[in-house]
Protein backbone atom coordinates (compact mmCIF):
# COMPACT_ATOMS: atom_id res chain seq x y z
CA UNK A 1 0.00 0.00 0.00
CA UNK A 2 1.40 3.42 -0.99
CA UNK A 3 2.35 5.79 1.85
CA UNK A 4 0.65 9.12 2.22
CA UNK A 5 3.05 12.04 1.70
CA UNK A 6 2.96 12.85 5.43
CA UNK A 7 3.63 9.24 6.45
CA UNK A 8 6.45 8.90 3.94
CA UNK A 9 7.98 12.16 5.15
CA UNK A 10 7.91 11.04 8.78
CA UNK A 11 9.31 7.64 7.88
CA UNK A 12 12.15 9.20 5.92
CA UNK A 13 12.99 11.54 8.81
CA UNK A 14 13.09 8.64 11.27
CA UNK A 15 15.31 6.61 8.95
CA UNK A 16 17.79 9.36 8.29
CA UNK A 17 17.56 11.40 11.47
CA UNK A 18 17.02 14.47 9.32
CA UNK A 19 15.97 17.88 10.53
CA UNK A 20 14.46 20.63 8.48
CA UNK A 21 17.82 21.85 7.21
CA UNK A 22 19.36 18.38 6.61
CA UNK A 23 20.00 17.17 3.80
CA UNK A 24 13.92 -0.18 -15.09
CA UNK A 25 16.42 -1.11 -17.91
CA UNK A 26 16.15 1.34 -20.71
CA UNK A 27 14.52 -0.17 -23.79
CA UNK A 28 14.15 0.91 -27.38
CA UNK A 29 11.28 3.34 -27.63
CA UNK A 30 8.85 4.48 -30.29
CA UNK A 31 9.21 8.03 -31.52
CA UNK A 32 6.01 10.01 -32.06
CA UNK A 33 7.56 12.98 -33.88
CA UNK A 34 8.13 12.58 -37.60
CA UNK A 35 11.72 12.52 -38.84
CA UNK A 36 11.26 15.84 -40.66
CA UNK A 37 10.30 17.48 -37.35
CA UNK A 38 13.26 16.13 -35.43
CA UNK A 39 16.60 17.78 -35.12
CA UNK A 40 19.24 15.52 -36.69
CA UNK A 41 21.61 13.92 -34.24
CA UNK A 42 24.21 12.38 -35.23
CA UNK A 43 22.78 -15.79 -21.30
CA UNK A 44 24.50 -17.90 -21.60
CA UNK A 45 26.94 -17.64 -18.71
CA UNK A 46 30.67 -17.61 -19.36
CA UNK A 47 32.47 -20.89 -18.79
CA UNK A 48 33.58 -21.18 -15.21
CA UNK A 49 36.87 -22.49 -13.98
CA UNK A 50 36.12 -25.97 -12.75
CA UNK A 51 32.74 -27.57 -12.26
CA UNK A 52 32.42 -27.47 -8.51
CA UNK A 53 29.76 -25.90 -6.34
CA UNK A 54 32.06 -23.08 -5.19
CA UNK A 55 32.80 -21.87 -8.73
CA UNK A 56 29.07 -21.76 -9.48
CA UNK A 57 28.39 -19.93 -6.22
CA UNK A 58 31.00 -17.29 -7.06
CA UNK A 59 29.44 -16.73 -10.47
CA UNK A 60 25.92 -16.37 -9.04
CA UNK A 61 27.22 -13.97 -6.39
CA UNK A 62 28.94 -11.82 -9.03
CA UNK A 63 25.73 -11.51 -11.06
CA UNK A 64 23.72 -10.73 -7.92
CA UNK A 65 26.21 -8.09 -6.80
CA UNK A 66 26.06 -6.35 -10.19
CA UNK A 67 22.26 -6.25 -10.05
CA UNK A 68 22.40 -4.77 -6.54
CA UNK A 69 24.80 -2.11 -7.81
CA UNK A 70 22.42 -1.23 -10.66
CA UNK A 71 19.43 -1.04 -8.29
CA UNK A 72 21.40 1.13 -5.87
CA UNK A 73 22.46 3.43 -8.72
CA UNK A 74 18.86 3.89 -9.88
CA UNK A 75 17.65 4.67 -6.36
CA UNK A 76 20.50 7.10 -5.81
CA UNK A 77 19.78 8.94 -9.07
CA UNK A 78 16.10 9.37 -8.21
CA UNK A 79 16.86 10.67 -4.71
CA UNK A 80 19.44 13.12 -6.07
CA UNK A 81 16.97 14.28 -8.73
CA UNK A 82 14.19 15.04 -6.22
CA UNK A 83 16.68 16.72 -3.89
CA UNK A 84 17.85 18.93 -6.76
CA UNK A 85 14.35 19.76 -8.05
CA UNK A 86 12.42 20.24 -4.80
CA UNK A 87 14.94 20.69 -1.98
CA UNK A 88 16.52 18.45 0.65
CA UNK A 89 13.94 18.85 3.43
CA UNK A 90 11.73 15.76 3.40
CA UNK A 91 9.01 17.54 5.40
CA UNK A 92 8.27 19.73 2.39
CA UNK A 93 9.34 17.30 -0.34
CA UNK A 94 7.01 14.27 -0.52
CA UNK A 95 8.67 13.03 -3.71
CA UNK A 96 12.01 12.83 -1.91
CA UNK A 97 10.41 11.23 1.15
CA UNK A 98 8.79 8.52 -0.98
CA UNK A 99 12.03 7.87 -2.88
CA UNK A 100 13.94 7.50 0.40
CA UNK A 101 11.30 5.12 1.78
CA UNK A 102 11.43 2.99 -1.39
CA UNK A 103 15.24 2.91 -1.33
CA UNK A 104 15.28 1.87 2.32
CA UNK A 105 12.77 -0.89 1.62
CA UNK A 106 15.09 -2.10 -1.15
CA UNK A 107 17.98 -2.26 1.38
CA UNK A 108 19.91 0.65 -0.12
CA UNK A 109 22.51 1.63 2.52
CA UNK A 110 21.81 4.75 4.54
CA UNK A 111 25.16 6.27 3.52
CA UNK A 112 24.21 5.95 -0.15
CA UNK A 113 20.89 7.70 0.52
CA UNK A 114 22.57 10.53 2.44
CA UNK A 115 25.21 10.96 -0.28
CA UNK A 116 22.49 11.15 -2.95
CA UNK A 117 20.59 13.85 -1.05
CA UNK A 118 23.78 15.88 -0.66
CA UNK A 119 24.71 15.46 -4.32
CA UNK A 120 21.33 16.78 -5.32
CA UNK A 121 22.36 19.96 -3.51
CA UNK A 122 25.74 20.08 -5.26
CA UNK A 123 27.87 18.97 -2.35
CA UNK A 124 29.58 15.85 -1.07
CA UNK A 125 28.61 13.98 2.09
CA UNK A 126 31.23 16.02 3.96
CA UNK A 127 29.74 19.29 2.73
CA UNK A 128 32.45 20.09 0.17
CA UNK A 129 31.35 21.71 -3.08
CA UNK A 130 31.22 19.32 -6.05
CA UNK A 131 32.87 20.12 -9.39
CA UNK A 132 31.87 18.62 -12.76
CA UNK A 133 34.36 16.52 -14.70
CA UNK A 134 33.98 14.73 -18.05
CA UNK A 135 36.24 11.78 -18.92
CA UNK A 136 36.56 10.24 -22.38
CA UNK A 137 37.92 6.78 -23.17
CA UNK A 138 38.26 4.38 -26.10
CA UNK A 139 38.06 0.61 -25.95
CA UNK A 140 39.89 -0.39 -29.17
CA UNK A 141 39.08 -0.33 -31.91
CA UNK A 142 36.09 2.05 -31.75
CA UNK A 143 33.98 1.69 -28.60
CA UNK A 144 33.55 5.21 -27.23
CA UNK A 145 32.94 5.88 -23.53
CA UNK A 146 31.99 9.13 -21.79
CA UNK A 147 31.90 9.35 -18.00
CA UNK A 148 30.34 12.34 -16.26
CA UNK A 149 31.60 12.94 -12.75
CA UNK A 150 30.75 15.26 -9.86
CA UNK A 151 33.59 15.26 -7.38
CA UNK A 152 35.19 17.21 -4.56
CA UNK A 153 38.65 15.98 -5.62
CA UNK A 154 39.33 15.96 -9.37
CA UNK A 155 42.83 14.48 -9.14
CA UNK A 156 41.64 11.55 -7.03
CA UNK A 157 38.70 10.84 -9.34
CA UNK A 158 40.88 11.01 -12.46
CA UNK A 159 43.39 8.59 -11.00
CA UNK A 160 40.82 6.11 -9.69
CA UNK A 161 38.59 6.01 -12.77
CA UNK A 162 41.48 5.85 -15.24
CA UNK A 163 42.85 2.86 -13.33
CA UNK A 164 39.52 1.01 -13.65
CA UNK A 165 39.25 1.70 -17.39
CA UNK A 166 42.89 0.77 -18.01
CA UNK A 167 42.39 -2.55 -16.22
CA UNK A 168 39.54 -3.31 -18.61
CA UNK A 169 41.64 -2.52 -21.67
CA UNK A 170 40.49 1.06 -22.30
CA UNK A 171 42.69 4.04 -23.10
CA UNK A 172 42.29 7.80 -22.82
CA UNK A 173 41.01 9.26 -26.09
CA UNK A 174 38.69 11.90 -27.52
CA UNK A 175 35.18 10.47 -27.89
CA UNK A 176 32.75 13.39 -27.55
CA UNK A 177 32.24 13.55 -31.34
CA UNK A 178 30.59 10.12 -31.17
CA UNK A 179 27.74 11.68 -29.18
CA UNK A 180 25.26 14.58 -29.19
CA UNK A 181 24.32 16.49 -26.05
CA UNK A 182 20.55 16.38 -25.53
CA UNK A 183 18.07 17.05 -22.74
CA UNK A 184 16.11 13.95 -21.71
CA UNK A 185 13.18 13.75 -19.30
CA UNK A 186 11.30 10.57 -18.40
CA UNK A 187 7.79 10.77 -16.95
CA UNK A 188 5.76 8.02 -15.31
CA UNK A 189 2.59 6.92 -17.06
CA UNK A 190 1.10 5.55 -13.83
CA UNK A 191 -2.11 7.16 -12.52
CA UNK A 192 -1.46 9.79 -9.87
CA UNK A 193 -3.65 10.25 -6.79
CA UNK A 194 -6.59 8.44 -8.36
CA UNK A 195 -6.47 10.45 -11.59
CA UNK A 196 -5.96 8.69 -14.92
CA UNK A 197 -2.59 9.31 -16.53
CA UNK A 198 -2.60 11.41 -19.71
CA UNK A 199 -2.30 9.54 -22.99
CA UNK A 200 0.83 9.75 -25.10
CA UNK A 201 -1.12 11.93 -27.53
CA UNK A 202 -1.89 14.40 -24.74
CA UNK A 203 1.76 14.44 -23.70
CA UNK A 204 2.82 15.09 -27.30
CA UNK A 205 0.25 17.83 -27.76
CA UNK A 206 1.37 19.63 -24.62
CA UNK A 207 5.10 19.06 -25.19
CA UNK A 208 5.17 20.73 -28.60
CA UNK A 209 3.76 23.88 -27.00
CA UNK A 210 7.01 24.25 -25.05
CA UNK A 211 9.98 25.87 -26.76
CA UNK A 212 12.94 23.54 -26.94
CA UNK A 213 11.03 20.26 -27.27
CA UNK A 214 12.59 18.07 -29.96
CA UNK A 215 10.89 14.70 -29.74
CA UNK A 216 8.46 12.61 -27.69
CA UNK A 217 8.65 8.85 -27.30
CA UNK A 218 6.74 6.12 -25.50
CA UNK A 219 8.72 3.36 -23.82
CA UNK A 220 7.47 -0.24 -24.11
CA UNK A 221 6.48 -0.11 -20.43
CA UNK A 222 4.30 2.92 -21.11
CA UNK A 223 6.42 5.71 -19.61
CA UNK A 224 7.06 8.86 -21.65
CA UNK A 225 10.38 10.27 -22.84
CA UNK A 226 10.66 13.91 -23.89
CA UNK A 227 13.81 15.08 -25.67
CA UNK A 228 14.77 18.75 -25.52
CA UNK A 229 17.48 21.21 -26.35
CA UNK A 230 19.94 21.04 -23.42
CA UNK A 231 19.33 24.63 -22.33
CA UNK A 232 15.56 24.11 -22.23
CA UNK A 233 15.44 20.84 -20.28
CA UNK A 234 14.45 22.29 -16.91
CA UNK A 235 11.68 24.55 -18.22
CA UNK A 236 10.16 21.82 -20.42
CA UNK A 237 10.39 19.18 -17.67
CA UNK A 238 8.84 21.32 -14.95
CA UNK A 239 6.24 22.75 -17.33
CA UNK A 240 4.99 19.33 -18.41
CA UNK A 241 5.06 17.94 -14.87
CA UNK A 242 2.95 20.82 -13.60
CA UNK A 243 0.51 21.02 -16.50
CA UNK A 244 -0.17 17.28 -16.83
CA UNK A 245 0.51 16.35 -13.17
CA UNK A 246 3.21 13.90 -14.23
CA UNK A 247 5.76 12.28 -11.96
CA UNK A 248 9.33 12.98 -13.10
CA UNK A 249 11.48 9.83 -13.13
CA UNK A 250 14.58 11.25 -14.81
CA UNK A 251 15.78 14.65 -15.99
CA UNK A 252 19.33 14.99 -17.28
CA UNK A 253 21.42 16.43 -20.07
CA UNK A 254 22.81 13.25 -21.61
CA UNK A 255 25.38 12.12 -24.15
CA UNK A 256 23.22 10.46 -26.82
CA UNK A 257 25.27 8.18 -29.14
CA UNK A 258 25.04 9.14 -32.80
CA UNK A 259 23.34 6.27 -34.61
CA UNK A 260 26.02 5.98 -37.30
CA UNK A 261 28.73 5.43 -34.67
CA UNK A 262 27.10 2.61 -32.71
CA UNK A 263 29.07 -0.61 -32.27
CA UNK A 264 27.24 -3.96 -32.08
CA UNK A 265 28.41 -6.34 -29.35
CA UNK A 266 28.70 -9.89 -30.71
CA UNK A 267 31.47 -11.25 -28.50
CA UNK A 268 30.49 -12.66 -25.12
CA UNK A 269 34.09 -12.24 -23.97
CA UNK A 270 34.02 -8.51 -24.81
CA UNK A 271 30.64 -8.17 -23.14
CA UNK A 272 31.99 -9.72 -19.94
CA UNK A 273 34.94 -7.32 -19.95
CA UNK A 274 32.70 -4.29 -20.45
CA UNK A 275 30.21 -5.53 -17.86
CA UNK A 276 32.93 -5.90 -15.24
CA UNK A 277 34.41 -2.49 -16.09
CA UNK A 278 31.07 -0.68 -16.02
CA UNK A 279 30.09 -2.30 -12.72
CA UNK A 280 33.40 -1.20 -11.20
CA UNK A 281 32.87 2.37 -12.44
CA UNK A 282 29.39 2.40 -10.92
CA UNK A 283 30.88 1.59 -7.54
CA UNK A 284 32.20 5.17 -7.43
CA UNK A 285 29.55 7.50 -6.02
CA UNK A 286 31.01 10.44 -7.94
CA UNK A 287 30.07 8.86 -11.29
CA UNK A 288 26.95 10.75 -12.36
CA UNK A 289 26.57 9.39 -15.89
CA UNK A 290 28.02 6.57 -17.98
CA UNK A 291 27.52 6.53 -21.76
CA UNK A 292 28.77 4.28 -24.58
CA UNK A 293 28.10 3.96 -28.31
CA UNK A 294 26.98 0.36 -27.95
CA UNK A 295 24.08 -1.66 -29.27
CA UNK A 296 23.12 -5.29 -28.93
CA UNK A 297 24.55 -7.61 -31.53
CA UNK A 298 24.28 -11.39 -31.40
CA UNK A 299 24.78 -11.76 -27.64
CA UNK A 300 21.77 -13.18 -25.74
CA UNK A 301 19.20 -10.77 -24.29
CA UNK A 302 19.88 -11.73 -20.67
CA UNK A 303 23.58 -10.92 -21.08
CA UNK A 304 22.95 -7.65 -22.91
CA UNK A 305 20.60 -6.48 -20.16
CA UNK A 306 23.53 -6.46 -17.74
CA UNK A 307 25.29 -3.89 -19.93
CA UNK A 308 22.09 -1.94 -20.51
CA UNK A 309 21.49 -1.58 -16.76
CA UNK A 310 24.90 0.03 -16.25
CA UNK A 311 24.49 2.69 -18.95
CA UNK A 312 22.47 5.86 -18.59
CA UNK A 313 21.28 5.75 -22.18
Amino acid sequence: MAMTPMAASRAAQRLLGLRCSSVPPPQRSRSLVCQQCRRSVSTSPTLLAGHNKWSKTKHIKAVTDKKKTADRTNASKLIALYSRLYGDDVRFNPQLANAIAAATKASVPRTVIENAIARGQGRSATGAQLEPLTLEFIFPPDIAIVIEVETDNKNRSLQDLRAVVKKGGGIVGSTSFYFTRRGRAVFSSSPKEGKPAPSISEVLEEAIEHDGTEDVEELPGGDYVVWTEPSMLTSVTEGLAKKLELEILESDIVWAPNEDTRVAIDSEELLETLDTTFASLRDFTEVKGLYANLQQGSVPDEQWERIDRSLDL
